[in-house]
């Protein structure tokens, strides 16, 4: 009785669609614009007392909406829109700090390959100041198996969190990676 009444409360809660791509979520999943005095703009608190329609917080969306036909927005509410979205992505390293201590990764540049080859791992994070080869030779394998590739900026910051000398790595767990990939943006190559 207790998941009917819950399910029924579910349901009534109102969904908001994206103008742009007619995805469907909650309201904290979009940007709201609203008109005010016959301008488009942004409604960051989604408090402005009148009618507004609804962005996906993505780079895509924000830019399909700068050449809707219909709503023609101004450049400095799609800048702050795309400023929303650019604080909104983690540093990889921010989201790798509570978890250093899990038994999700794989250290090391032979360990990494080795999980990929066995389709273990399907994440895998590379510093861009490590050998040029090495990354080569990740992205070759990104095309024979399905996995994804993170760079942070300098192999020292892996080196700092994890106290170890780290040149490469992966993650194998897939809600783990999930989470990873939801927080952060992901750069293939």
């Amino acid at each position: 009785m207790d998941t009917l009444i819950k399910e029924k409360k579910e349901s009534n809660k109102p969904e908001r669609m994206c103008i742009c791509c007619r995805k469907k979520g909650k309201k904290m999943d979009f940007f709201r614009i609203t008109e005010q005095d016959g301008k488009y703009v942004y409604d960051k608190e989604m408090k402005v007392q009148a009618r507004g329609f609804y962005v996906c917080k993505t780079n895509e969306c924000i830019e399909r909406l700068s050449k809707h036909k219909k709503y023609n927005v101004e450049i400095e509410q799609l800048v702050r829109m795309l400023e929303e979205v650019k604080k909104q992505k983690k540093n990889i390293i921010d989201i790798l700090k509570p978890m250093k201590n899990s038994e999700y990764f794989v250290f090391g540049v032979e360990e990494t390959i080795n999980g990929i080859k066995r389709e273990k791992v399907k994440l895998v994070i590379i510093p861009k100041d490590i050998r040029a080869k090495y990354i080569e030779e990740f992205k070759k394998l990104t095309e024979k198996f399905n996995f994804k590739i993170v760079f942070v900026e300098k192999k020292i910051e892996l080196i700092e969190l994890f106290s170890r000398d780290v040149n490469v790595i992966g993650i194998f767990d897939k809600k783990v990676i999930k989470g990873i990939l939801s927080k952060v943006e992901v750069m293939n190559g």
